[in-house]
């Protein structure tokens, strides 16, 4: 059985450690979300969650925050290497199901595999999607590479190549 539990060391909790994954990390943006992805050197993959008070009152943002951690901690081995994400929530997380939310965060687990790990997609909508040219993956980033600055300049180096 896999480990399912939300540990402290899977939360990003600093300011730092947002900053830098704000600046030295790529944004994927969907209805519910958008999220900022960094490749880390920590064991596993970090998550911090940002939300604003424009959702609502704070019933409705601890709601969305913790469906966003619930995805997280049901879907975080799917993800193909170790990564710091900030989930910055929008208006419409506040009204979504847990299955919407889950269906989004698949959807970017796939895109990242493409774009941040080097790997080929594992289902096949997402290996459609990338033979109708979105992103070409034996032209994909380099593997991690072990310090966090060397990482952020290669990862600026390359991006995603449209046709």
């Amino acid at each position: 059985m896999p480990d399912e539990r939300f540990r402290k060391s899977e939360r990003l909790r600093r300011r730092r450690d947002f900053l830098a994954v704000y600046a030295e990390g790529k944004r994927y943006s969907s209805p519910l979300f958008t999220i900022f992805v960094r490749a880390t050197d920590h064991p596993m993959s970090r998550l911090g969650i940002a939300v604003s008070r424009k959702m609502g009152k704070a019933v409705r943002r601890n709601r969305a925050k913790r469906l966003i951690r619930e995805v997280f901690r049901k879907n975080k081995e799917r993800l193909p290497c170790p990564l710091d994400l900030v989930v910055n929530a929008k208006e419409a997380l506040g009204t979504a199901d847990y299955w919407t939310v889950e269906a989004e965060f698949l959807r970017f687990v796939e895109r990242v595999t493409r774009d941040m790990c080097g790997r080929k997609p594992t289902s096949e909508t997402a290996r459609e999607s990338s033979a109708s040219g979105a992103i070409r993956s034996s032209e994909s980033l380099p593997e991690r590479v072990s310090s966090h600055s060397q990482s952020a300049v290669d990862m600026r180096k390359f991006s995603p190549i449209t046709p």
